[in-house]
Protein backbone atom coordinates (compact mmCIF):
# COMPACT_ATOMS: atom_id res chain seq x y z
CA UNK A 1 0.00 0.00 0.00
CA UNK A 2 2.99 2.34 -0.06
CA UNK A 3 2.21 3.52 -3.55
CA UNK A 4 -1.44 4.15 -2.73
CA UNK A 5 -0.47 6.19 0.27
CA UNK A 6 2.14 8.12 -1.64
CA UNK A 7 4.94 7.76 0.91
CA UNK A 8 8.36 6.18 0.84
CA UNK A 9 9.41 4.94 4.26
CA UNK A 10 12.04 5.85 6.78
CA UNK A 11 12.88 4.57 10.22
CA UNK A 12 13.56 6.33 13.49
CA UNK A 13 16.43 6.32 15.91
CA UNK A 14 16.87 6.67 19.62
CA UNK A 15 16.99 10.16 21.04
CA UNK A 16 19.72 9.05 23.42
CA UNK A 17 22.34 8.15 20.80
CA UNK A 18 25.84 9.41 21.60
CA UNK A 19 27.77 11.46 19.09
CA UNK A 20 28.74 9.76 15.87
CA UNK A 21 32.09 10.51 14.28
CA UNK A 22 30.97 10.77 10.68
CA UNK A 23 32.18 14.04 9.23
CA UNK A 24 29.46 16.64 8.99
CA UNK A 25 29.08 18.93 6.03
CA UNK A 26 26.14 18.17 3.76
CA UNK A 27 23.87 20.73 2.15
CA UNK A 28 21.00 20.79 -0.30
CA UNK A 29 21.33 22.46 -3.68
CA UNK A 30 17.61 23.26 -3.74
CA UNK A 31 17.49 27.05 -3.68
CA UNK A 32 13.88 27.43 -4.82
CA UNK A 33 11.60 29.70 -2.83
CA UNK A 34 9.25 28.39 -0.17
CA UNK A 35 5.91 27.26 -1.59
CA UNK A 36 3.21 27.01 1.12
CA UNK A 37 1.11 24.75 -1.11
CA UNK A 38 4.05 22.38 -1.65
CA UNK A 39 6.38 22.89 1.32
CA UNK A 40 8.47 19.75 0.65
CA UNK A 41 9.00 20.87 -2.96
CA UNK A 42 7.67 17.51 -4.16
CA UNK A 43 8.16 17.20 -7.95
CA UNK A 44 4.91 17.13 -9.89
CA UNK A 45 2.77 17.93 -6.85
CA UNK A 46 -0.72 19.12 -7.80
CA UNK A 47 -2.95 18.36 -4.81
CA UNK A 48 -3.84 20.06 -1.55
CA UNK A 49 -2.34 17.56 0.92
CA UNK A 50 1.45 18.04 1.14
CA UNK A 51 1.93 14.45 2.31
CA UNK A 52 0.46 13.08 -0.91
CA UNK A 53 3.27 11.83 -3.11
CA UNK A 54 5.96 12.87 -0.64
CA UNK A 55 9.18 10.88 -0.94
CA UNK A 56 10.40 10.33 2.60
CA UNK A 57 13.73 8.93 3.75
CA UNK A 58 14.18 5.32 4.86
CA UNK A 59 17.25 4.55 6.95
CA UNK A 60 19.16 1.32 6.51
CA UNK A 61 21.36 -0.24 9.22
CA UNK A 62 24.07 2.10 10.45
CA UNK A 63 25.44 3.38 13.70
CA UNK A 64 22.49 5.38 15.10
CA UNK A 65 20.53 4.54 11.94
CA UNK A 66 17.14 2.87 11.59
CA UNK A 67 16.11 0.97 14.71
CA UNK A 68 14.05 -1.75 13.01
CA UNK A 69 16.59 -2.05 10.20
CA UNK A 70 19.36 -2.48 12.78
CA UNK A 71 17.34 -5.23 14.47
CA UNK A 72 16.89 -7.04 11.15
CA UNK A 73 20.63 -6.85 10.48
CA UNK A 74 21.37 -8.38 13.85
CA UNK A 75 18.86 -11.19 13.29
CA UNK A 76 20.47 -12.28 9.99
CA UNK A 77 24.12 -12.04 10.99
CA UNK A 78 24.79 -8.59 9.57
CA UNK A 79 25.06 -6.90 12.93
CA UNK A 80 28.37 -5.32 11.99
CA UNK A 81 26.39 -2.88 9.85
CA UNK A 82 24.81 -1.40 12.97
CA UNK A 83 28.22 -0.28 14.22
CA UNK A 84 29.47 1.37 11.04
CA UNK A 85 30.25 5.06 11.29
CA UNK A 86 32.45 5.59 8.25
CA UNK A 87 32.09 4.83 4.58
CA UNK A 88 28.74 4.89 2.81
CA UNK A 89 25.55 3.15 4.02
CA UNK A 90 23.58 1.11 1.49
CA UNK A 91 20.03 2.18 0.60
CA UNK A 92 17.16 0.51 2.45
CA UNK A 93 15.79 -1.17 -0.70
CA UNK A 94 19.18 -2.74 -1.43
CA UNK A 95 19.52 -3.98 2.15
CA UNK A 96 15.97 -5.36 2.16
CA UNK A 97 16.56 -7.25 -1.09
CA UNK A 98 19.77 -8.74 0.30
CA UNK A 99 18.02 -9.92 3.45
CA UNK A 100 15.02 -11.37 1.63
CA UNK A 101 17.31 -13.44 -0.60
CA UNK A 102 18.82 -15.18 2.43
CA UNK A 103 17.93 -18.66 3.67
CA UNK A 104 16.56 -18.25 7.19
CA UNK A 105 15.05 -20.47 9.84
CA UNK A 106 11.30 -20.24 10.30
CA UNK A 107 11.75 -18.31 13.54
CA UNK A 108 14.20 -15.82 12.05
CA UNK A 109 12.07 -15.41 8.94
CA UNK A 110 9.05 -14.55 11.09
CA UNK A 111 10.98 -11.97 13.10
CA UNK A 112 12.42 -10.37 9.97
CA UNK A 113 9.03 -10.20 8.27
CA UNK A 114 7.50 -8.53 11.32
CA UNK A 115 10.35 -6.05 11.64
CA UNK A 116 10.11 -5.22 7.92
CA UNK A 117 6.53 -4.08 8.53
CA UNK A 118 8.04 -1.32 10.66
CA UNK A 119 11.29 -0.65 8.80
CA UNK A 120 9.40 -0.23 5.51
CA UNK A 121 7.08 2.51 6.72
CA UNK A 122 7.48 6.11 7.86
CA UNK A 123 8.58 7.04 11.33
CA UNK A 124 10.81 9.90 12.37
CA UNK A 125 14.39 10.31 13.56
CA UNK A 126 14.30 12.10 16.89
CA UNK A 127 16.72 14.81 18.01
CA UNK A 128 16.43 15.86 21.63
CA UNK A 129 18.02 17.60 24.58
CA UNK A 130 19.58 14.18 25.34
CA UNK A 131 21.04 13.55 21.87
CA UNK A 132 24.81 13.18 22.24
CA UNK A 133 24.54 15.05 25.53
CA UNK A 134 22.48 17.89 24.09
CA UNK A 135 23.59 21.42 23.31
CA UNK A 136 23.73 23.24 20.00
CA UNK A 137 27.01 21.86 18.57
CA UNK A 138 26.06 18.23 19.27
CA UNK A 139 22.60 18.68 17.76
CA UNK A 140 24.07 20.29 14.66
CA UNK A 141 26.54 17.43 14.17
CA UNK A 142 23.93 14.71 14.68
CA UNK A 143 21.41 16.30 12.30
CA UNK A 144 24.11 16.76 9.68
CA UNK A 145 25.20 13.13 10.04
CA UNK A 146 21.60 12.02 9.49
CA UNK A 147 21.20 14.29 6.45
CA UNK A 148 24.51 13.10 5.00
CA UNK A 149 23.29 9.50 5.21
CA UNK A 150 20.13 10.56 3.42
CA UNK A 151 22.07 12.41 0.74
CA UNK A 152 24.31 9.40 0.12
CA UNK A 153 21.56 6.75 0.00
CA UNK A 154 18.51 8.62 -1.34
CA UNK A 155 19.32 12.18 -2.44
CA UNK A 156 15.78 12.89 -3.68
CA UNK A 157 14.17 12.06 -0.32
CA UNK A 158 12.85 14.41 2.35
CA UNK A 159 14.08 14.05 5.91
CA UNK A 160 11.66 13.12 8.69
CA UNK A 161 12.47 14.57 12.10
CA UNK A 162 10.92 14.73 15.56
CA UNK A 163 12.19 17.28 18.07
CA UNK A 164 12.24 16.91 21.86
CA UNK A 165 14.17 19.91 23.15
CA UNK A 166 11.80 20.94 25.95
CA UNK A 167 12.68 19.60 29.39
CA UNK A 168 9.47 18.43 31.02
CA UNK A 169 9.70 19.70 34.59
CA UNK A 170 6.17 19.27 35.91
CA UNK A 171 4.53 22.49 37.05
CA UNK A 172 7.85 24.28 37.25
CA UNK A 173 8.07 26.23 34.01
CA UNK A 174 11.79 26.50 34.81
CA UNK A 175 14.64 27.72 32.66
CA UNK A 176 15.66 25.89 29.49
CA UNK A 177 19.29 26.98 29.08
CA UNK A 178 20.06 24.98 25.93
CA UNK A 179 16.67 25.17 24.24
CA UNK A 180 17.27 28.14 21.93
CA UNK A 181 20.70 26.88 20.92
CA UNK A 182 19.38 23.40 20.11
CA UNK A 183 16.51 24.75 18.01
CA UNK A 184 18.86 27.10 16.18
CA UNK A 185 21.34 24.27 15.57
CA UNK A 186 18.68 22.05 14.04
CA UNK A 187 17.48 24.92 11.86
CA UNK A 188 21.01 25.61 10.67
CA UNK A 189 21.76 21.95 9.99
CA UNK A 190 18.57 21.36 7.98
CA UNK A 191 19.05 24.44 5.83
CA UNK A 192 17.56 23.93 2.36
CA UNK A 193 16.90 20.21 2.76
CA UNK A 194 13.24 19.20 2.44
CA UNK A 195 12.07 17.98 5.83
CA UNK A 196 8.88 16.81 7.50
CA UNK A 197 9.31 17.98 11.10
CA UNK A 198 7.18 17.00 14.08
CA UNK A 199 7.75 19.80 16.58
CA UNK A 200 8.17 18.76 20.22
CA UNK A 201 6.78 15.34 21.00
CA UNK A 202 4.70 15.39 24.22
CA UNK A 203 4.95 19.18 24.55
CA UNK A 204 1.24 19.75 25.13
CA UNK A 205 0.41 16.32 26.56
CA UNK A 206 2.69 17.09 29.52
CA UNK A 207 1.58 20.66 30.24
CA UNK A 208 0.70 21.34 33.87
CA UNK A 209 -2.67 22.93 33.14
CA UNK A 210 -3.27 24.02 36.74
CA UNK A 211 -0.32 26.41 36.56
CA UNK A 212 -0.86 29.48 34.32
CA UNK A 213 2.88 30.16 34.39
CA UNK A 214 3.66 26.63 33.21
CA UNK A 215 1.12 26.91 30.39
CA UNK A 216 2.37 30.28 29.20
CA UNK A 217 5.98 29.12 29.56
CA UNK A 218 5.36 26.08 27.39
CA UNK A 219 3.55 28.19 24.79
CA UNK A 220 6.49 30.60 24.68
CA UNK A 221 8.95 27.77 24.02
CA UNK A 222 6.78 26.37 21.26
CA UNK A 223 6.42 29.85 19.77
CA UNK A 224 10.18 30.25 19.59
CA UNK A 225 10.65 26.89 17.89
CA UNK A 226 7.80 27.46 15.45
CA UNK A 227 9.03 30.96 14.64
CA UNK A 228 12.52 29.63 13.88
CA UNK A 229 11.70 26.42 12.01
CA UNK A 230 8.94 28.03 9.95
CA UNK A 231 11.71 30.03 8.27
CA UNK A 232 13.11 26.86 6.69
CA UNK A 233 12.33 27.02 2.95
CA UNK A 234 11.30 23.38 2.45
CA UNK A 235 9.95 22.23 5.81
CA UNK A 236 6.50 20.79 6.47
CA UNK A 237 5.79 21.37 10.16
CA UNK A 238 3.28 19.90 12.60
CA UNK A 239 3.45 20.78 16.31
CA UNK A 240 2.34 18.43 19.08
CA UNK A 241 -1.36 18.86 19.85
CA UNK A 242 -1.95 16.40 22.69
CA UNK A 243 -4.45 13.54 22.69
CA UNK A 244 -8.20 13.29 23.00
CA UNK A 245 -8.18 11.25 26.21
CA UNK A 246 -5.94 13.67 28.07
CA UNK A 247 -6.59 17.20 26.82
CA UNK A 248 -9.30 19.78 26.22
CA UNK A 249 -9.55 20.98 22.59
CA UNK A 250 -10.26 24.52 23.78
CA UNK A 251 -7.18 24.64 26.02
CA UNK A 252 -4.96 23.12 23.36
CA UNK A 253 -6.26 25.58 20.76
CA UNK A 254 -5.36 28.51 23.03
CA UNK A 255 -1.80 27.24 23.42
CA UNK A 256 -1.47 26.72 19.68
CA UNK A 257 -2.69 30.26 19.07
CA UNK A 258 -0.19 31.65 21.60
CA UNK A 259 2.55 29.59 19.96
CA UNK A 260 1.93 31.09 16.49
CA UNK A 261 0.89 27.73 15.04
CA UNK A 262 -0.77 29.62 12.19
CA UNK A 263 2.72 29.90 10.69
CA UNK A 264 2.89 26.15 10.05
CA UNK A 265 0.70 23.44 8.53
CA UNK A 266 -0.81 22.25 11.78
CA UNK A 267 -0.47 19.75 14.63
CA UNK A 268 -0.13 16.04 15.40
CA UNK A 269 -1.96 13.94 17.98
CA UNK A 270 -1.72 10.60 19.82
CA UNK A 271 2.06 10.52 20.20
CA UNK A 272 2.97 8.40 23.27
CA UNK A 273 -0.71 7.32 23.48
CA UNK A 274 -2.62 4.45 21.86
CA UNK A 275 -6.07 5.93 21.44
CA UNK A 276 -8.30 4.91 18.55
CA UNK A 277 -7.65 7.07 15.50
CA UNK A 278 -11.34 7.89 15.01
CA UNK A 279 -11.40 9.59 18.41
CA UNK A 280 -8.26 11.50 17.50
CA UNK A 281 -9.86 12.63 14.24
CA UNK A 282 -12.90 13.91 16.15
CA UNK A 283 -10.55 15.66 18.59
CA UNK A 284 -8.44 17.12 15.79
CA UNK A 285 -11.53 18.46 14.03
CA UNK A 286 -12.51 20.37 17.16
CA UNK A 287 -9.06 21.93 17.50
CA UNK A 288 -8.98 22.79 13.80
CA UNK A 289 -12.33 24.58 14.09
CA UNK A 290 -10.92 26.63 16.98
CA UNK A 291 -7.66 27.52 15.21
CA UNK A 292 -8.94 28.86 11.88
CA UNK A 293 -8.49 25.56 10.06
CA UNK A 294 -5.13 24.16 11.10
CA UNK A 295 -4.57 20.74 9.56
CA UNK A 296 -3.46 17.70 11.55
CA UNK A 297 -2.03 14.18 11.39
CA UNK A 298 -2.63 11.26 13.77
CA UNK A 299 0.10 8.99 15.14
CA UNK A 300 -1.00 5.39 14.57
CA UNK A 301 2.19 3.53 15.52
CA UNK A 302 0.39 1.47 18.21
CA UNK A 303 -3.38 2.03 18.03
CA UNK A 304 -4.48 -0.93 15.90
CA UNK A 305 -6.15 -2.45 18.96
CA UNK A 306 -6.93 0.87 20.61
CA UNK A 307 -5.83 1.74 24.16
CA UNK A 308 -5.54 -0.56 27.18
CA UNK A 309 -7.79 1.22 29.67
CA UNK A 310 -6.97 1.41 33.37
CA UNK A 311 -9.37 0.16 36.02
CA UNK A 312 -9.26 3.47 37.91
CA UNK A 313 -8.77 6.37 35.48
CA UNK A 314 -8.83 8.95 38.30
CA UNK A 315 -5.71 7.61 40.01
CA UNK A 316 -4.10 5.66 37.16
CA UNK A 317 -4.92 7.75 34.11
CA UNK A 318 -7.33 6.74 31.38
CA UNK A 319 -5.02 4.39 29.49
CA UNK A 320 -1.87 2.44 30.24
CA UNK A 321 1.11 4.18 28.67
CA UNK A 322 3.96 2.04 30.02
CA UNK A 323 4.52 -0.55 27.30
CA UNK A 324 0.90 -1.77 27.40
CA UNK A 325 0.61 -5.41 26.30
CA UNK A 326 -1.47 -6.48 23.33
CA UNK A 327 -1.09 -3.27 21.31
CA UNK A 328 -0.81 -3.28 17.53
CA UNK A 329 0.34 -1.25 14.57
CA UNK A 330 -2.59 0.82 13.34
CA UNK A 331 -3.33 2.39 9.94
CA UNK A 332 -0.35 2.47 7.65
CA UNK A 333 1.42 5.83 7.48
CA UNK A 334 0.54 8.06 4.57
CA UNK A 335 -1.70 10.77 3.21
CA UNK A 336 -5.38 10.31 4.04
CA UNK A 337 -8.46 12.43 4.63
CA UNK A 338 -10.11 9.52 6.43
CA UNK A 339 -12.74 8.88 3.76
CA UNK A 340 -11.56 5.35 2.97
CA UNK A 341 -11.82 4.57 6.68
CA UNK A 342 -15.38 5.83 7.00
CA UNK A 343 -14.57 9.15 8.68
CA UNK A 344 -13.83 12.01 6.30
CA UNK A 345 -12.19 15.14 7.67
CA UNK A 346 -11.28 18.21 5.59
CA UNK A 347 -8.49 18.93 8.10
CA UNK A 348 -6.87 15.48 8.29
CA UNK A 349 -3.68 15.20 6.23
CA UNK A 350 -2.90 11.60 7.11
CA UNK A 351 -1.46 9.06 9.50
CA UNK A 352 2.14 9.07 10.72
CA UNK A 353 4.54 7.35 13.11
CA UNK A 354 6.10 10.15 15.16
CA UNK A 355 8.36 7.65 16.93
CA UNK A 356 9.47 4.15 15.98
CA UNK A 357 6.88 1.48 16.86
CA UNK A 358 8.50 -0.59 19.58
CA UNK A 359 10.21 2.27 21.36
CA UNK A 360 10.13 1.44 25.08
CA UNK A 361 8.48 3.78 27.58
CA UNK A 362 10.40 2.38 30.57
CA UNK A 363 12.62 -0.59 31.52
CA UNK A 364 9.99 -1.68 34.06
CA UNK A 365 6.26 -1.06 34.39
CA UNK A 366 4.04 -1.13 37.52
CA UNK A 367 2.54 -4.53 38.29
CA UNK A 368 4.69 -6.42 35.76
CA UNK A 369 7.86 -8.45 36.24
CA UNK A 370 8.89 -8.19 32.60
CA UNK A 371 11.92 -6.07 31.74
CA UNK A 372 12.10 -3.91 28.62
CA UNK A 373 14.66 -1.74 26.90
CA UNK A 374 15.49 1.57 28.57
CA UNK A 375 13.16 4.51 28.08
CA UNK A 376 13.30 5.78 24.51
CA UNK A 377 15.21 2.74 23.24
CA UNK A 378 13.89 0.32 20.62
CA UNK A 379 12.64 -2.97 22.10
CA UNK A 380 12.52 -5.73 19.48
CA UNK A 381 10.01 -7.80 21.46
CA UNK A 382 7.55 -4.92 21.71
CA UNK A 383 8.00 -4.13 18.02
CA UNK A 384 7.41 -7.70 16.85
CA UNK A 385 4.29 -7.88 19.03
CA UNK A 386 2.92 -4.70 17.47
CA UNK A 387 3.64 -5.95 13.96
CA UNK A 388 2.14 -9.40 14.52
CA UNK A 389 -1.17 -7.80 15.51
CA UNK A 390 -1.15 -5.00 12.89
CA UNK A 391 -4.63 -3.79 11.97
CA UNK A 392 -5.46 -1.07 9.45
CA UNK A 393 -8.55 0.24 11.24
CA UNK A 394 -9.36 3.48 13.05
CA UNK A 395 -11.76 2.10 15.65
CA UNK A 396 -13.23 -1.05 17.18
CA UNK A 397 -15.44 -3.58 15.41
CA UNK A 398 -18.21 -3.77 14.39
CA UNK A 399 -18.40 -0.02 13.73
CA UNK A 400 -15.09 -0.14 11.89
CA UNK A 401 -13.99 -3.10 9.81
CA UNK A 402 -11.06 -5.10 11.14
CA UNK A 403 -8.32 -5.12 8.49
CA UNK A 404 -5.30 -7.13 9.68
CA UNK A 405 -2.18 -6.55 7.66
Amino acid sequence: MIGALGLVAMTGASSASPAAHQAAGCSSSDTSAHNPANPLDTPGFTGTDPLAGAHLFVESPWQYGGDAADAIASEVGLGYMTHQESGTPIPWAQFEARVNAMHMSRTTSFKVHMLEKIASFPQAHQFSLYTAGGGGPNIYTQVQNYLCRMQHTDPSAAAVITTYFIKHAGCNSGSQPNFDAEVNALKSAVGNFPALIFVEEDAIDTICWRSPDAVSGRAALLKYEIDQLSQLPHALLYVEGGTSDANSPAKVARVLDEADAYKIRGFFTNDTHFNWAYKEIQYGNKISALTHGLHFVVDTRGDGNGPLLNADPVTQGIEQLCNPPGRALGPEPGASNGQSYGMYSPYLDGFVWVTTPGESASPTCPGRSQHYAASGIFDEGIAIGYASRANDRIGPSPRFNSRPW
